[in-house]
């Protein structure tokens, strides 16, 4: 997970794999023992030999699962994620052409944008589900999306968006890159073909 983030303290980690910072440590300090993370500042990132490591369990995982069904499922998420673009938008902007900022006073507002998140986490759901028999971690997504967009409709709305926190949009990025990796394509083939 840190290969997706790039970045990231223990409990960003921690989240990432459904875990708790006290369980996440002693494996992120052997990793570290081993080469494979280094920590600045707090937060972990891979190393060279780590960021190695990584790609070959990716092309594993690639060649297991099939490149053209990464590829397919990528294609398939694309729609979903251009409603979850339009979704975020609106979540931060009541007006996107003037770029009124969403100062969230509006309540009816931002329920209506958190049912939209609902409708598109149900088809998201529906469009994941099935890929988890191929490759089984994608679960995590699913169990980390359920989690995020459970705090926001209870009242924290930080975990719609806000990059403090794991939060649906973070989610989403996160599961985007992966797609992305595991179909043997990068981000920047992706922005130009109008996909990303």
């Amino acid at each position: 997970m840190i290969s997706i983030k790039g970045f990231a303290p223990i409990g960003g980690v921690a989240d990432a794999v459904l875990a708790t910072p006290d369980v996440i440590e002693p494996i992120l300090d052997q990793l570290a023992i081993d080469g494979l993370v280094s920590t600045v500042a707090g937060a972990h990132k891979l190393t060279d030999a780590g960021a190695a490591r990584t790609a070959d369990l990716l092309a594993a995982e690639r060649d297991a699962w099939g490149l053209d069904q990464a590829g397919a499922a990528l294609e398939l998420f694309v729609p979903l994620d251009h409603r979850m673009k339009d979704t975020v938008t609106a979540w931060q902007l009541t007006d996107p052409v003037a770029q009124v900022l969403n100062d969230h006073t509006d309540a009816d507002y931002d329920r209506h944008v958190l049912d939209r998140l609902v409708q598109l986490h149900n088809d998201a759901v529906a469009w994941l589900t099935p890929l988890e028999h191929g490759l089984a971690r994608l679960s995590d997504y699913r169990a980390r999306l359920d989690r995020a967009l459970d705090q926001a409709q209870t009242g924290d709305h930080r975990f719609v968006a806000s990059p403090q926190v794991d939060s649906y949009h973070s989610i989403w990025f996160e599961l985007h890159e992966d797609l992305i990796q595991l179909a043997g394509r990068t981000r920047e083939d992706e922005v130009a073909a109008g996909r990303a």
